[in-house]
């Protein structure tokens, strides 16, 4: 009898464990970091992919100029950061920027950290999105190379489905907020499998 009551005992511990383990429970702060999902993960998707883009800014003659890029962007280290690759002109030169996107759940806030070909310092920043218009608007900072002070811009990227998007910089000049540049993105259609 006393080998009958272990066994019996074993059996119950193995069907418990088998419900247990047949739930999806929820994340506990002892669950590993890289198995937890972050809620801005699932925003910084939508950027994942191939874009062409026609840049819009205004000329020295204040006429408007536009210009072809394209983007690529990723995902990375654990799906955590979105890293885009930017090309296309300024002023008629050759322009290059990488941008790392990513999502603080502490701070409930998206960071962003931009280089490119032509500025000396990082430009960085915070942002929130608005899943109600899809918008993502970003407050960001960096010094001016001519000044060496540090300015504050906002960014603000609207979704008008999931592939078109138009970026613009604005900036703060007599009180009002002005466009500087708009950035009009589409998804680059896809060329099949190689």
């Amino acid at each position: 009898m006393k080998a009958v009551l272990p066994m019996t005992l074993v059996v119950l511990a193995i069907a418990k464990v088998g419900l247990v383990m047949g739930q999806d429970p929820a994340p506990s702060p002892t669950t590993p970091a890289r198995q937890r999902v972050i809620p801005g993960q699932e925003v910084l998707k939508k950027w994942v992919g191939q874009w062409d883009a026609t840049v819009e800014s205004t000329g020295r003659d204040g006429k408007l100029v536009t210009s072809p890029a394209k983007s690529t962007s990723r995902l990375a280290f654990g799906d955590r950061w979105l890293i885009s690759e930017f090309e296309g002109t300024l002023f008629g030169a050759p322009f290059t920027g990488q941008e790392v996107l990513g999502y603080d759940p502490v701070a409930k806030r998206f960071l962003l950290n931009w280089i490119d070909s032509i500025a000396t310092s990082f430009a960085t920043g915070e942002g929130i999105f608005d899943p109600k218009t899809n918008t993502m608007i970003w407050t960001v900072s960096s010094r001016d190379d001519s000044t060496g002070k540090l300015t504050t811009w906002h960014q603000v990227d609207i979704w008008k489905d999931a592939d078109h998007h138009d970026w613009s910089i604005r900036a703060t000049k007599d009180g009002k907020e002005q466009i500087q540049m708009t950035i009009r993105y589409r998804r680059r259609a896809s060329q099949g499998s190689n």
